[in-house]
């Protein structure tokens, strides 16, 4: 490899980047349809699509068409007995904002209308810079969002709900799929695969660019964790995407923890309250997540019972236990037999997994609008919201650890 220099603007030259999990100063180098990982951790530094401005652009074209009959179209026809509910994804938020549950209205429009479709519009914004290859007004702070926007894309998570929902619903009554049904999977798909096809790295790199960002080569190894440029040492943000230095956030630690501690105060009432209420002209049930899952099971409905168990009882006491080692690591000392980079690893599953746990709140919003007659009720229970609670905190608090502290502290033991 020829020698490693400060960075070039080209795809192609070796160029120094600072790995976001471990430290490791990396001399890399990726063509299109390449990808270059740290050696020390194994962090993907940079990830370059073989054709990575069009491809991704012609993808979020076509998921802002698949977007029309997801909005428009009706997603599913619910006939019971005597009734029957046709629903649409904009018809189930206002049927939330009806019954009171605005909380839950807001969290379904954030999550799977508003923040898909600013990234997309954001997505097409940039791209739209580096194939013109001109630069735009705010090119920098676009491409911020992008990736602030990125890890709130839950569609995906909606789909699946959607199936176990269904699972539900056709034990009760007949169901006739729309048009927004199907449609709804092919934009999951879509957004997942842009997601992958766009890495921060070659994204800013194009964006500092274009926009006449001066990339200056300092003498200090401090780097952004997000666009991974070393940065000069007494800066508090980078000055190519803006983000916090990670290297320099005192307060780490003082924030995951406080995240974590809320998430478990939340994660108390999620599992003690009524999670959902069912009601007929006869009987009213209250059920929480564990009497939900006991009645699936009960019922021979095998998979979607550990689907919701898994999802809404394991992963949430999971990512809580996993961040507790964490931070302890962190804090005091790395357990014995483990090291920094299986820690590492185990932070990254934590942040993948996240946002999963969110499909018991979408299963529960679907069956609200799917039953919501005086013969067939649903209604949401307060633990929903602690339950939301519990999703968002635990996701800040990983969003918020750094994972360098564990090197540093592997590198102090050995030392010792």
């Amino acid at each position: 490899m020829s020698s490693c220099n400060e960075y070039s603007f080209s795809s192609h030259a070796p160029h120094i980047v600072g790995c976001p999990e471990c430290g490791e100063t990396v001399c890399a180098t990726a063509n299109n349809g390449e990808m270059a990982d740290c050696p020390v951790c194994g962090k993907n530094l940079i990830r370059i699509e073989k054709n990575p401005y069009l491809l991704p652009f012609m993808y979020a074209l076509t998921a802002l068409a698949v977007l029309v009959p997801v909005s428009f179209g009706f997603f599913l026809s619910v006939h019971m007995p005597t009734v029957a509910e046709r629903l649409t994804l904009p018809g189930m938020m206002h049927a939330l904002l009806q019954q009171d549950y605005s909380f839950l209205a807001n969290a379904m429009f954030v999550l799977t209308f508003a923040t898909p479709l600013f990234f997309l519009l954001l997505l097409l914004y940039v791209l739209g810079a580096f194939i013109q290859n001109k630069n735009r007004p705010f090119l920098l702070p676009a491409a911020r969002w992008l990736f602030r926007l990125k890890q709130w894309l839950m569609v995906d998570i909606f789909a699946l709900s959607s199936i176990v929902a269904l699972i539900k619903i056709k034990v009760y009554a007949e169901v006739e799929f729309g048009l927004s049904f199907y449609a709804v999977f092919i934009y999951a798909i879509l957004l997942a695969r842009i997601a992958q096809s766009i890495t921060p790295h070659w994204l800013f790199s194009k964006a500092a660019e274009l926009s006449n960002t001066q990339i200056t080569h300092y003498h200090h190894n401090i780097f952004c964790h997000r666009c991974f440029f070393r940065q000069p040492e007494n800066n508090a943000h980078c000055s190519i995407c803006g983000t916090y230095i990670l290297f320099r956030r005192t307060h780490s630690l003082i924030l995951s923890t406080a995240f974590l501690i809320a998430a478990i105060i939340c994660y108390i009432p999620a599992n003690l309250l009524p999670m959902m209420i069912t009601s007929d002209p006869t009987v009213r049930i209250t059920s929480q997540i564990f009497d939900g899952v006991l009645t699936l099971w009960r019922n021979k409905d095998y998979l979607v019972a550990i689907i919701i168990f898994t999802a809404s009882i394991a992963i949430p006491l999971l990512k809580i236990v996993a961040m507790i080692i964490l931070l302890l690591s962190a804090k005091f000392r790395l357990p014995h037999k483990i090291s920094a980079h299986q820690l590492s690893l185990l932070h990254r599953i934590v942040e993948f997994i996240g946002r999963w746990s969110m499909i018991d709140i979408f299963v529960t919003i679907i069956l609200m609008a799917a039953f919501s007659t005086p013969i067939a009720k649903v209604e949401a229970g307060s633990a929903t919201i602690y339950f939301t609670l519990v999703v968002v905190l635990t996701m800040l608090s990983a969003y918020f650890f750094d994972t360098k502290l564990l090197w540093q502290k592997e590198q102090k033991n050995h030392s010792t």
